[in-house]
């Protein structure tokens, strides 16, 4: 078996109680049939209180005002403390924050953005995320009706993706434009089940004079006089999806009220206001997260053939984490940091935990009258 990783993730360490918001609360956490089999079958006071303090017909720890059960009052876990360290958890505890995504012969292993230590690394990660390699000797399983082909030319394209995100040389603007317009054209070739064109596509894409033909068109678009309608319809139309997700949290429909009511209010800025936000949503922050989700999402366009939705999905995630951490700063012009990070952890955690919500918003993204290449571009 082969594993990726981002080049940070051996540095996550699990800050307990004194995490600004544990992951121990707002959401159902789910037990692996093979730890349900395992607190069956424990005795004495700590067996008792798995029994009771167990969903069994659902399958996940009770919650009580969402938090839970066995969460105390330091915010510590008492499953933890009292049953032997983290021999005692379930799947989902021992591996959180660790996201694993799963294709034939490969586990691709990443830090979800929804933990503030992940956070912390992600966003602040100052240089270009390397990825690391390893292999051992567990037997890989197989997976029906698995596409090599088409994987392989989805690895190749996100490898060009990531080169071009990350080359500083360029605006991140420029590198998101390009980004975006490379994985519209291979959607175009899968459509067409024309990926023997994928390489030559590819070549075109790491020609030396994407650059300039990008940049003009982006100058092109931004004179014309629709573009800042365009903009304002599209930017409402990105935030009015979440309007058909789930909500996972009970102070998210609150928030996300206030910050679009921010952003429909607030006036044109000038220029030397709008560099002072930009240096608290620096072009790092959104470098890294495109690279986040791009390598988290990307490659799961195997299993359904939309690299394009994969592509808007990232593209989505950084436009709205960053329009959410501008009303912020609207709000309160002093926020610092933390409050950046704190925003980027909500939006993971509305929309990063709830496979429904990450399949109904790509499936969003897919309406091309809200969401065409153009439009998009106006966003950045």
């Amino acid at each position: 078996m082969q594993y990726t990783v981002p080049h940070y993730y051996k540095k996550f360490r699990c800050i307990a109680g004194e995490c600004p918001d544990t992951c121990c609360a707002g959401w159902q956490i789910q037990i692996d049939p093979a730890s349900l089999r395992k607190y069956k079958k424990a005795k004495g006071p700590l067996g008792s209180r798995l029994r009771n303090e167990i969903d069994w017909k659902e399958g996940c720890f009770r919650q009580y005002d969402g938090r839970c059960a066995f969460l105390n009052d330091e915010d510590l876990c008492d499953l933890y403390l009292e049953g032997g360290g983290g021999r005692a958890f379930c799947r989902t505890c021992r591996t959180y924050p660790r996201h694993i995504e799963e294709f034939e012969g490969l586990r691709e292993i990443s830090l979800s953005l929804s933990c503030p230590v992940a956070a912390d690394l992600i966003l602040n990660c100052e240089e270009p995320v390397r990825f690391l390699h390893a292999e051992d000797e567990k037997e890989e399983e197989p997976y029906e009706d698995f596409d090599f082909f088409l994987f392989t030319k989805l690895e190749d394209a996100r490898s060009l993706i990531l080169r071009i995100l990350q080359d500083r040389s360029h605006p991140v603007r420029l590198r998101a434009a390009v980004s975006l317009a490379l994985a519209h054209d291979l959607q175009q070739r899968i459509d067409r089940n024309a990926l023997y064109d994928a390489d030559s596509l590819f070549e075109r894409y790491s020609a030396p004079g994407v650059w300039s033909w990008f940049e003009s068109r982006l100058a092109q678009l931004e004179k014309t006089d629709s573009h800042a309608a365009k903009m304002r319809r599209t930017k409402a139309a990105l935030f009015s999806i979440f309007d058909r997700l789930e909500v996972l949290r009970d102070d998210w429909r609150p928030y996300l009220d206030s910050a679009r009511k921010t952003l429909k209010n607030a006036p044109v800025l000038p220029e030397e206001t709008e560099r002072s936000f930009s240096e608290l949503f620096t072009d790092h922050m959104a470098e890294q997260l495109l690279v986040y989700f791009v390598f988290t999402y990307f490659c799961g366009a195997v299993y359904n053939r939309n690299a394009y939705g994969k592509m808007k999905f990232s593209f989505a995630g950084m436009i709205l984490v960053r329009e959410l951490v501008r009303a912020e700063w609207l709000q309160d012009p002093g926020i610092t940091n933390e409050t950046v990070l704190c925003t980027a952890c909500r939006y993971a955690r509305e929309v990063e935990h709830s496979d429904r919500n990450k399949i109904r918003m790509e499936q969003l993204l897919d309406n091309e009258e809200d969401f065409d290449l153009e439009d998009l571009f106006s966003l950045l």
